[in-house]
């Protein structure tokens, strides 16, 4: 990888890998665009190709290696379920070195629609949760908060309703956030996590909080 770009960075109890900037959203919010990439004085903005399995591994074992993290959390700036095989070989890999370590995904939702299949079964054997950037039970506003590309934006929010569920089914530990924004309706957020079978997390602004 280039000189600069960070593949794991450590936050709180946790060791973040940053497989993709690839996104199908440019979501109103997102830290990247107040950051220019940086997270904590990590670059997180990947020049050249991005990494292999390998590359991941390493860099995560480097900060694992100090025995003071509890997770490891596939989130980066991008989508990291553009990188499917990679992020399952990645938590599967790390779950065979060390067991005890949970092993979470945050994402917005949409990659069952990225590769035109639910990818659920996938998942299950790379992560033990899932966390989706929700943020409204509003469809129209979904559109006007994520942003989403043109391909995306007709079902985006439909597939990100049907992605949860299916975690939920999946057995996956399952959680839908959404950042605490000026009208939007926080008890409608928790209510429909609740009925798809998901429990909710509010989320402070990004640009006041350190991403968790």
């Amino acid at each position: 990888m280039p000189s600069g770009s960070v593949l794991a960075y450590p936050h709180g109890r946790g060791v973040y890998l940053n497989l993709t900037n690839r996104c199908p959203t440019t979501c109103v919010f997102c830290f990247k665009r107040e950051t220019r990439w940086k997270f904590e004085d990590n670059d997180l903005r990947l020049r050249a190709k991005e990494p292999s399995a390998r590359e991941v591994l390493q860099a995560a074992e480097e900060l694992l290696a100090t025995d003071r993290f509890s997770e490891l959390v596939f989130c980066g700036y991008g989508e990291s379920t553009y990188r499917l095989e990679t992020l399952t070989a990645v938590g599967a890999e790390s779950a065979r070195r060390r067991p005890k370590l949970r092993r979470r995904l945050n994402t917005i939702g949409l990659g069952s629609m990225i590769w035109g299949r639910d990818i659920t079964p996938d998942l299950k054997a790379g992560v033990d949760a899932v966390s989706v950037s929700l943020n409204t039970a509003d469809p129209e506003q979904w559109l006007r908060l994520m942003a989403p590309r043109a391909s995306f934006a007709r079902q985006g929010y439909a597939a990100a309703l049907q992605f949860v569920e299916d975690c939920v089914r999946a057995g996956l530990d399952t959680t839908v956030t959404a950042v605490k924004l000026p009208d939007v309706n926080l008890r409608a957020v928790e209510r429909m996590a609740e009925a798809l079978g998901a429990r909710f997390r509010l989320r402070p602004p990004l640009s006041a909080e350190a991403r968790a």
